[in-house]
Order: C-alpha cells, then sequence, then structure tokens
C-alpha cells in the first residue's frame, strides 16, 4: 500500500500545477459541487444554526474544490492529501480566501497513521467527503472504515463521490508526460451494492445512493473523449448502544409531544450559506458571502477542480 501512495504522490504533484487547465475539467468541477449543495438536506449532516460548529474533512482534497462547495455551510475544514503539490495549491488558496480550511499532507489509509493526525482536531468530524479519488484508493474498505472512526457518533456523515464501472482503457489524464496515471487506478468504478456493504461493515447506517442526471464528459491525452455516469454515496456513522437509548427516548418524547398537539420550530436549522465562527459581535457566529463584505460565492475561486479524477 505504501507504494501506491507513493505512486499517487508523484502522479498528482506532476498533475498540481495544471490540474484545472481544462475547460472539461471545469465543467466536472461545476457539476459535482452544484450536485452537492442542492442535496444538504439528504446528505443529512447536521444543521448550521449560531454558536455550533459544523466540521468538515475533506479527504483527497486536491486544489480544494470540495472545501469551496461545502465552506460555505460550515466553521471549520480540515484537509488531506497524499501531495504536498496539492496541499501548496490548496493552503494558498484558503489563505488568499481568509477561509478558515487547513491542508496538510498525510494519509489516513496507511499502514500507521502519522501521530500528528490522531489529536482531537482530527476527530468528531459532522462530514466527511471524498470527491473522485476513491478510486485510487488501493484499499476502499480500510477507507470506509478508518474515515467512519473520525465522524461523530450517531451523527456524522460520510460522502462518497466517483464514477460507476468503466472500462479500464476509459480512465486516463490530460498530462502528455510525467508519471502514468493508469498505475493509480485501482478501481474502475463502484456500484450502488458494493459501497453499502462498505459502509454497513464499517458502522455506517442510513446509507443512500444517488446517481447525478448529467453524465461526466471527459477528455483524454490522445485526443480521446468519454461520457463517465457519476454517483453520490452517503452514510451516517451509527451511535453507541447508549446513543440508540437516547434516541429511542426521544422518539418516545415526539411522540407524546404529537399526541399533546405541541408542534416544533420549522424556522431552527435550515441550510444557509455562510455560518462562520468568530464573528467578532459577542454571537459567536456570522454571516459571510453577504453583499456588504463584498463576496461572493465560496470559499475559493469557483474554477477549482473537484477531488481527483
Amino acid at each position: 500500500m505504501a507504494s501506491h501512495s507513493e505512486a499517487n504522490r508523484q502522479a498528482f504533484d506532476h498533475l498540481a500545477s495544471t490540474y484545472n487547465s481544462q475547460p472539461w475539467q471545469i465543467a466536472l468541477s461545476t457539476q459535482v459541487s452544484d450536485a452537492l449543495r442542492s442535496r444538504l438536506t439528504w446528505l443529512g449532516p447536521p444543521k448550521p444554526s449560531p454558536g455550533r460548529d459544523i466540521k468538515l474533512l475533506d479527504y483527497a482534497c486536491g486544489p480544494g474544490s470540495i472545501t469551496t462547495a461545502l465552506g460555505p455551510y460550515v466553521t471549520q475544514t480540515l484537509a488531506l492529501d497524499v501531495s504536498p503539490n496539492m496541499v501548496e495549491a490548496y493552503n494558498a488558496a484558503a489563505a488568499a480566501s481568509g477561509a478558515n480550511a487547513k491542508a496538510s499532507v498525510g494519509d489516513l489509509v496507511a499502514e500507521t497513521v502519522a501521530p500528528e493526525f490522531e489529536g482531537e482536531e482530527w476527530k468528531d468530524f459532522d462530514v466527511a467527503v471524498i470527491a473522485l479519488g476513491f478510486h485510487h484508493f488501493a484499499d476502499p474498505a480500510l477507507a470506509v472504515k478508518r474515515l467512519t472512526e473520525r465522524l461523530k457518533v450517531g451523527t456524522g456523515v460520510l460522502v462518497i463521490v466517483d464514477f460507476f464501472p468503466f472500462a479500464p482503457k476509459e480512465h486516463q489524464h490530460h498530462s502528455h508526460s510525467g508519471p502514468d496515471m493508469q498505475t493509480t487506478i485501482k478501481h474502475h468504478g463502484f456500484t450502488s451494492s458494493g459501497l453499502e456493504s462498505l459502509f454497513t461493515s464499517s458502522g455506517l447506517e442510513d446509507f443512500g445512493f444517488q446517481t447525478l442526471p448529467e453524465p461526466a464528459k471527459l477528455e483524454f491525452a490522445d485526443g480521446g473523449t468519454s461520457e463517465r455516469t457519476v454517483f453520490i454515496a452517503k452514510g451516517k456513522r451509527a451511535p453507541t448502544v447508549a446513543g440508540k437509548l437516547w434516541r429511542f427516548i426521544g422518539g418516545f418524547q415526539d411522540v407524546v409531544s404529537g399526541q399533546m398537539g405541541l408542534k416544533p420550530d420549522a424556522t431552527a436549522g435550515e441550510w444557509k450559506a455562510g455560518f462562520r465562527k468568530d464573528g467578532g459581535d459577542g454571537s459567536g457566529s456570522r454571516m459571510v458571502g453577504t453583499k456588504d463584505e463584498g463576496v461572493a460565492g465560496g470559499m475559493f475561486r469557483s474554477d477549482e477542480p473537484v477531488g481527483k479524477e
């Protein structure tokens, strides 16, 4: 596995400086970003509210497109990639935008995880996302297990964006030189049933799977093109035994409240872009992306690529 991780490092280090150089890459980035933002309620992470931190793990982050897409809905983002050049590009964009986001070089699926990723800041994530990098992983089952362990028990959500099965010869990258990208591709797509099995065996529940309505269009180094079907899979970390008991009690209380005619506040906790902590006004949070701040859209440039292809 170490040798495969090194192959990924070399390949994506080589691609980092030109990773978003083609229109089809920008289109793919936009397609995935729009799909995630439009499915926030379905994905099911905790809804933002003043004073409540929402923590994102952007894994195999590349230059930061998932952070761009979901950044306005979270208060803190930590990101990891095996490529130092990708991490450098990510952190440069984060610094330029003033985002509360930081990437590090690391591998949570390594045989031995580095000690710096065992601290409390690398635990209890509300959302963890792998976007178009899953087919580059040598051991997807271990990856799902390791990331599940980083989620908040009972509420944390793992999201994977990748391709349905495709022919091996149909996956290349746009670089004409440098490391052979084919050596980094370990899995030529995934199925719903296969992913559900991985999620369930790793302690995830409430599995969901959706196919994007429009195929992604890829262009290759030899001038060829291909269309690829993109999916989004999600699962929530199951609660502990004690957590299941409290959930049962909470459900019973909801039934009693319903019988007594009590109604919840329908306006609380709606998905809205922009909560981040330390607003400076004593409220503990403030909105970003408003007109008076002169900020448009997400934290990074909207033309960043998504994850890995």
